[in-house]
């Protein structure tokens, strides 16, 4: 009788054990895929953050060939100011004058948000590539099959005289808006960015 009731006593013992054990697994398995889920979410934001460089590196590149051609369209035409040299160029735009603010294209609502979208067909911007078309010897394309449209206005500043460094010389300052999309059109980015023309002083 003895060794009978001994057995039936550790009956509990092994189930409690058992629970245990189902515990322990439920913990490590919480434990294995937050650790998971922790890994997945910091491969995604590294993805991210190298395709932001990315797209800034693009870019960059795009606002140097505006840059040039900027200068090279200038001297073109006489070393005179954008307003004078690009006329009838799609990508110097200047608002209308109504009293109020031009937006910042690609911001806010309505028309600015949709900008990009829509300015080819209005004349108001360009792609990069024939932007840069005046520029000798050509530039290379935008790397990974990126494409940039640009829209160049003035920035209404007041005209500087000093600020170029050589007498004679006088600067006008415009905005350049650049809009940069990866080849699948899955991220894009858009920089503003002031330039500055030296161009002679007129008498």
């Amino acid at each position: 009788m003895a060794a009978l009731n001994h057995r039936a006593q550790r009956k509990p013992q092994q189930g409690f054990v058992l629970l245990l054990t189902l515990i322990t697994l439920l913990v490590l398995l919480f434990g294995v895929l937050f650790t998971m889920r922790g890994t997945l979410l910091q491969t995604a934001m590294t993805g991210n953050t190298m395709q932001r460089q990315k797209d800034v590196q693009a870019s960059d590149l795009a606002l140097r060939q505006v840059q040039q051609a900027i200068i090279q369209t200038a001297n073109n035409a006489g070393d005179v100011p954008l307003e004078i040299a690009a006329t009838g160029k799609a990508w110097f735009y200047i608002p209308p004058n109504n009293g109020s603010v031009w937006p910042a294209p690609g911001t806010g609502t309505g028309a600015p948000a949709t900008y990009w979208q829509t300015c080819q067909a209005s004349g108001t911007c360009d792609t990069v590539a024939n932007v840069a078309s005046v520029i000798n010897p050509a530039p290379p394309a935008l790397p990974g099959g990126y494409t940039a449209l640009a829209t160049v206005v003035p920035t209404n500043q007041p005209t500087d005289a000093y600020s170029c460094g050589n007498t004679g010389f006088t600067a006008t300052y415009y905005d350049i808006f650049l809009h940069t999309q990866e080849a699948n059109a899955t991220t894009a980015a858009t920089t503003e960015t002031v330039f500055k023309l030296c161009t002679p002083t007129t008498s």
